[in-house]
C-alpha cells in the first residue's frame, strides 16, 4: 500500500511539473503574441504617418503648381532665400505678407526637388519627407560609356572598379549577348547559386542595379562609398541630361568632378543665386549633358515615426507633372529598406 502511494505521489508530481511547463510556455507564447501585436500596431501607425507625409508633400507640390509658383519665382527668391534688394531682405513688404511668405518658404522646401528633408509633427509621431527631382540624377539608360566611367572616377572609384561597373552596366542594358572585357552576360549570371539571365534591355528601376555583377547592397545603399541609388535614375529629363538646378552634392561631384568642399560651396551659392545668373556658377555653364530646368518627375520619399517607439516605416512614390494642374503616379513603393538617414536642414 505504501509503495502504491509513493508511485501515485511521483505521478502527481510529474503531472504538476508538466502543467507548470505548459503554463510557462503558454505565458511566454501569450507575451510574444502581445509584443508582436504591439509592434505590428506601431508599424501600421508609422506606415500611415509616412503615407500622410507623402500626401502632404504632394498636396503642396500640386498647390504650388496651380498657383504658378516654382523654385525660380516662389516668394523669397530661388530656393526660398531672400532676393536681392535691401528693402525686401529686411522685411519691407506689403502689410500682412511677411508671415505668409515665411510659412510658404517653409513649405516650399518640397517644391524645390533638391532632396532636402523636411520634418513635421503629426498625431503621436510625425514624418520626414523629401522631394527629389529625378532629372537631377544621371540616367542609367542614356549615359554613355565615357561619361559613366568618368562619373565613377570623379566619385573616387579606382580604375578597376570603375571599369568593372561601366562594362557590367552596359552589358546588362545593351541588346546583344556579347560580354565586354570586364563585363558579364548570361554565362556569368546563369552560373550563380540562384541563376537568372542577363536582361539585355533598359533598366526599369534603379533597384535593378542589385542584379548587376559588381553592385553589392552596401554599394547600392551607400554603406561602402557613394550610394548608387542616390546617383542614378531611370526617368529621363531634358534628353537625359542632368539638371544642375536640383542635383544633389553627390551628383554634382560626379558630373563636375569637384571635391566635396568645392561642391558644398557651390550648393550654398546656388541656394542664394537668382535664375538670371545661375548658369554662371557652374564650370562651363550649362554645357553638354547638363541643363537648368524645373522638375517634371519627382520622387517623394516619406518616413513615418512614433514618438514613443523606434519603429519607422518608409514609403516613396515617383510622380510626374501632367498639364498645369495634374499629376500621375509613375511608381509607388510601399516599403523601402535602407536609404539615407534624414538630416534636418534649414531653408
Amino acid at each position: 500500500m505504501k509503495r502504491e502511494r509513493g508511485i501515485i505521489l511521483i505521478v502527481v508530481m510529474w503531472g504538476l511539473m508538466v502543467l507548470m511547463v505548459l503554463a510557462a510556455e503558454l505565458a511566454r507564447t501569450v507575451r510574444l503574441e502581445a509584443l508582436t501585436t504591439d509592434v505590428y500596431q506601431q508599424e501600421v501607425s508609422a506606415y500611415y504617418l509616412a503615407t500622410a507625409g507623402l500626401q502632404r508633400a504632394l498636396y503642396q507640390i500640386v498647390r504650388a503648381q496651380q498657383q504658378g509658383r516654382n523654385m525660380l519665382n516662389m516668394p523669397g527668391g530661388l530656393f526660398g532665400q531672400p532676393p536681392g534688394g535691401f528693402g525686401q531682405q529686411f522685411g519691407l513688404r506689403p502689410p500682412g505678407m511677411l508671415g505668409q511668405q515665411t510659412a510658404e518658404q517653409q513649405l516650399d522646401v518640397w517644391v524645390r526637388g533638391d532632396g532636402r528633408w523636411k520634418q513635421e509633427e503629426f498625431a503621436s509621431g510625425g514624418y520626414w519627407v523629401r522631394v527629389v527631382d529625378e532629372a537631377g540624377k544621371i540616367n542609367l539608360n542614356q549615359v554613355d560609356e565615357a561619361t559613366l566611367r568618368q562619373t565613377l572616377a570623379n566619385l573616387g572609384f579606382d580604375m578597376e572598379s570603375a571599369q568593372l561597373l561601366t562594362d557590367t552596366i552596359q552589358d546588362w542594358r545593351d541588346p546583344d549577348p556579347l560580354a565586354r572585357i570586364h563585363g558579364a552576360e548570361n554565362d556569368y549570371y546563369l552560373s550563380l547559386p540562384v541563376p537568372y539571365p542577363a536582361k539585355d534591355g533598359p533598366f526599369d528601376s534603379v533597384e535593378e542595379l542589385l542584379l548587376v555583377h559588381g553592385v553589392t547592397p552596401a554599394l547600392f545603399y551607400g554603406r561602402e562609398g557613394p550610394a548608387l541609388r542616390e546617383l542614378f535614375t531611370v526617368y529621363s529629363g531634358a534628353g537625359g541630361s542632368v539638371n544642375l538646378l536640383t542635383a544633389s552634392p553627390l551628383v554634382l561631384r560626379a558630373v563636375l568632378g569637384l571635391d566635396a568642399a568645392a561642391v558644398q560651396d557651390l550648393v550654398q551659392r546656388r541656394s542664394e543665386a537668382s535664375g538670371a545668373n545661375l548658369a554662371g556658377l557652374f564650370p562651363g555653364g550649362a554645357g553638354r549633358g547638363v541643363n537648368f530646368g524645373l522638375p517634371q518627375i519627382v520622387t517623394i520619399e516619406s518616413i513615418g515615426y512614433l514618438n514613443e517607439s523606434s519603429v519607422t516605416r518608409r514609403v516613396s512614390a515617383a510622380v510626374q507633372r501632367v498639364g498645369a494642374n495634374g499629376f500621375r503616379f509613375v511608381r509607388w513603393k510601399d516599403r523601402i529598406d535602407g536609404g539615407e538617414t534624414p538630416v534636418p536642414q534649414e531653408g
